[in-house]
């Protein structure tokens, strides 16, 4: 097959399950142009997927955390327009090359975006279009604790779209009913997420210090303030706890002030890195951790576990979405119920306090995501879906 895998961020767990995902693809010998933006970040690393990064980037700077509201909505207004522009790019593209499937990778839960993939959808001549979707109950722009229900414009647009896609892949079971339930007529199918080796062949040895590792973009869905509270609980049993929060902060619904205000009372036991991660540091924060956190009060997956799992890392999740499939209780990590902070401290003490147990469950984590969910399975499952979907649109 000859695909386009389009992927519009410029950096980022998207971009870096592309890469990933392309080049597995073309390793089974596809010919597969992975379509990205310019001056990404991954645009000089060599894979078997061909980069061709001719996109406009929606984002320019990783690092810009812009406060007020005028600032937050010029930011906006430029992004979309950026978005905009990239995606008339990505049709032109698409089009022009002739391809047998074109796979958007990319988050489609902007109207101005869904819009140009509908468009895609309609042209004549189109090729057939693959969606994967990683986020079957996406937040609402306007307030992140709460998921958006397909309302308005943006709803009738993806209630027109989805059924156009030849198939829409999910990572789970769970993924897959929550979608179904909202757009029944869509076409689905599951594959795995895959493994994270782009970080690390192999993984960092074990850690010495009881810390504990939150790791990824900072908004209240992903559960911040029970980590908070659960941290507080722990640090008044065990002196040694440590905690490590790594990632870009969401403004709209992050008092961060607030939050450095509390990681400062705690002293050197509180570590923030509030900014962008790049690639080249991933490694290196995981390798200090003994445990990585994931106190989600919503999600459908997350790349995070199969990153810590690579990364030989016990976890502790919130038993929400599919994380509860990934995460094999008592064997890769431990599994709480969203937003209890005490069987959350519990949990983390457990780990923290036997680091034989905790790099039991990471090797064995390790192991389990190389052997059942690995870019090689990834690509496999997804031929074996995608083909009959092709034949029957023949």
């Amino acid at each position: 097959m000859r695909l386009a895998f389009v992927e519009t961020a410029p950096f980022g767990g998207l971009l870096h399950y592309a890469a990933q995902f392309a080049d597995a693809l073309a390793e089974r010998g596809n010919e597969v142009d992975l379509i990205a933006t310019r001056d990404n970040e991954l645009e000089n690393r060599q894979g078997s997927a061909r980069m061709r990064a001719i996109l406009t980037p929606s984002v320019r700077d990783a690092k810009a955390h812009p406060s007020g509201a005028l600032a937050l909505f010029a930011r906006r207004a430029a992004i979309a327009m950026r978005l905009t522009r990239c995606w008339v790019e990505v049709v032109r593209a698409s089009r022009a090359s002739r391809y047998d499937l074109v796979v958007i990778n990319s988050d489609i839960y902007y109207t101005v975006v869904a819009l140009a993939v509908l468009a895609l959808t309609m042209l004549p001549g189109r090729p057939p279009v693959v969606f994967i979707c990683h986020n079957a109950k996406p937040l609402s722009r306007g307030r992140s604790d709460e998921l958006t229900r397909g309302a308005g414009i943006q709803g009738y647009v993806l209630g027109r779209l989805f059924p156009r896609f030849r198939l829409i892949l999910l990572h789970g079971d769970k993924s897959r009913a929550d979608f179904e339930a909202a757009w029944p007529a869509a076409k689905l199918a599951t594959i795995p997420h895959g493994d994270e080796r782009l970080f690390a062949a192999e993984p960092p040895p074990p850690s010495d210090e009881e810390r504990i590792l939150f790791f990824g973009i900072w908004r209240k869905v992903k559960g911040i303030s029970v980590l908070i509270e659960a941290f507080d609980l722990l640090a008044a049993r065990r002196p040694e706890a440590k905690l490590t929060l790594a990632g870009t902060p969401f403004p709209e619904d992050l008092d961060l002030p607030a939050l450095h205000e509390w990681a400062r009372a705690h002293g050197d036991r509180v570590e923030t890195i509030d900014r962008y991660v790049p690639l080249e540091e991933v490694a290196p924060i995981f390798a200090r951790s003994r445990v990585v956190a994931l106190p989600y009060l919503h999600a459908s997956q997350s790349g995070v576990v199969h990153l810590a799992m690579t990364m030989a890392r016990a976890v502790v999740a919130s038993d929400v979405g599919d994380l509860g499939s990934v995460v094999a209780d008592g064997e890769t990590g431990l599994l709480v119920p969203a937003g209890d902070a005490a069987a959350l401290a519990n949990a983390l003490e457990r780990l923290l306090a036997d680091p034989d147990l905790a790099r039991q469950m990471g090797e064995a984590g390790r192991k389990r995501v190389l052997s059942g969910s690995s870019w090689e399975e990834v690509a496999e499952r997804f031929e074996a879906v995608v083909r009959p979907a092709l034949d029957s649109g023949r």
